[in-house]
């Protein structure tokens, strides 16, 4: 498990820690104060030596593969690093998991496009830049198609990799540190990943489990499935819903489509770390209840490391009245992290669920 993480030179961390992580972790803070930053410190951390996730995910957000401008992957370049003005760019995670500090530094050498888009960098620190065997010049091996965007080098402790950033995207392949999965806001819409999860449920013997869990807040829903097209092709997976009325989960309401994404895709990704973002968006107040207890036992249940962010004080509030209520046994694997914006950067509170009940309970305290 992840029990520490510091960042430096990342987005809004020029040298950012948190401590006492645990199974659940809840991260609050005011807007635009790095929340989802964090989740996105969580994510690179776990891809280790893995330049092409880093650039899938925090980077571009999955854009990287059919974006053809070189231009616009050197401005989300430039928007990840905290002091872009610094060549080479350098940012550093290190994490301290199952008692052992595993860090990764990350140093970027930007090709000449960075002095056209920008050309206060033409003669910015040239005597950092790399020798001849990490060539910068955009043209420099590659044909007149493609364009080199930067030379990106991970290192930890003697172990080096280097991959080339390239508009056509190049085919990067490395094997990350740990098992991760980034969730955001449109995540669920992917029919792709939600029939994986249905052919988990299936396999595994848990979908009338799945199923009745969910009929407590949706009671409405009789079941899910992949029914055959006539023509016997794949389909979505489908909802069964009071009156056999039959209707594709994307036909459903956010709510039904993220509690089947969410709770599923720990199933999927067992053993692993989750980073889910804004884990209360389209989720009614009335189920937040039932969704926070599964939330809990299906991380636990799954061996999953969870760290999701909310800005909404009323579904802390549900959240722990429920953990404290009806997991009271499992409510020290819970933290609650809180993020504010100082003179001295971004810092960090670490609080146990069971201390933030009180302080909820006893002293109306604001916890974001």
């Amino acid at each position: 498990m992840l029990e520490e993480l510091n960042v430096k030179g990342f987005r809004k961390y020029r040298d950012f820690s948190v401590f006492d992580l645990a199974n659940v972790n809840i991260v609050l803070g005011d807007n635009n104060v790095g929340k989802t930053s964090f989740l996105e410190a969580v994510y690179v951390w776990c891809c280790g030596c893995n330049a092409g996730s880093f650039v899938n995910i925090p980077l571009s957000r999955g854009r990287y593969g059919f974006i053809q401008q070189p231009f616009w992957i050197m401005e989300e370049l430039l928007s990840v690093v905290n002091t872009p003005q610094n060549v080479p760019m350098k940012m550093s995670f290190d994490g301290l998991f199952d008692g052992e500090h595993v860090c990764f530094e990350h140093t970027i050498w930007p090709s000449d496009l960075l002095g056209v888009y920008d050309s206060s960098y033409q003669y910015n620190n040239q005597s950092s830049l790399p020798s001849s065997e990490l060539p910068v010049n955009s043209n420099q091996m590659y044909s007149n198609q493609t364009k080199l965007i930067a030379k990106w080098q991970i290192k930890r402790g003697e172990q080096s990799v280097i991959t080339d950033i390239t508009i056509p995207a190049n085919q990067i392949a490395s094997k990350s540190y740990r098992p991760v999965k980034f969730i955001d806001l449109w995540s669920h819409t992917v029919i792709s990943e939600n029939q994986q999860i249905y052919s988990a449920l299936k396999r595994e013997q848990k979908l009338q489990e799945f199923t009745d869990e969910i009929k407590k807040v949706f009671p409405d829903i009789l079941g899910f499935d992949m029914i055959p097209y006539p023509d016997g092709s794949q389909t979505p997976v489908s909802v069964t819903r009071t009156g056999n009325k039959v209707l594709p989960l994307y036909a459903c309401g956010d709510g039904v489509q993220r509690w089947f994404y969410i709770l599923g895709i720990m199933i999927l990704y067992k053993n692993s770390i989750i980073c889910i973002d804004e884990i209360d968006t389209g989720l009614h107040y009335k189920a937040q209840a039932e969704f926070s207890v599964n939330l809990v036992d299906y991380a636990l249940r799954n061996g999953v490391q969870l760290f999701v962010t909310t800005h909404n004080i009323e579904f802390i509030d549900t959240f722990l009245d429920s953990i404290n209520d009806k997991r009271n046994d499992k409510i020290d694997k819970v933290r609650i992290i809180t993020l504010k914006d100082t003179v001295d950067g971004i810092t960090s509170r670490t609080m146990k669920a069971s201390e933030a009940v009180e302080a909820r309970e006893y002293y109306n305290l604001e916890l974001r």
